[in-house]
């Protein structure tokens, strides 16, 4: 595997990774816990193609949304 494929997944091997459900994933971009262009892209530039998450960003963001305080992530996923 070269570099970039051992970076970047797809959302089964991400939630596989992360032990989470590919739901929770979709949840989490829509609550903006996982931002595009940091934590996941698109793998062509149209809008059906599939979304390839970067492995150690997505682990560090979850890693810090479990360590805030659950009630802040209720208020944030609200504000949008």
């Amino acid at each position: 595997m070269n570099d970039i494929s051992q970076k970047w997944g797809t959302s089964r091997r991400t939630s596989d990774q992360l032990q989470i459900s590919e739901k929770t994933l979709y949840r989490w971009r829509q609550s903006n816990i996982l931002k595009a262009g940091i934590h996941f892209r698109r793998k062509f530039p149209v809008a059906n193609s599939p979304i390839l998450y970067h492995l150690e960003l997505c682990e560090q963001a979850m890693a810090d949304a479990f360590a805030r305080d659950p009630r802040t992530l209720e208020l944030a996923a609200h504000k949008q």
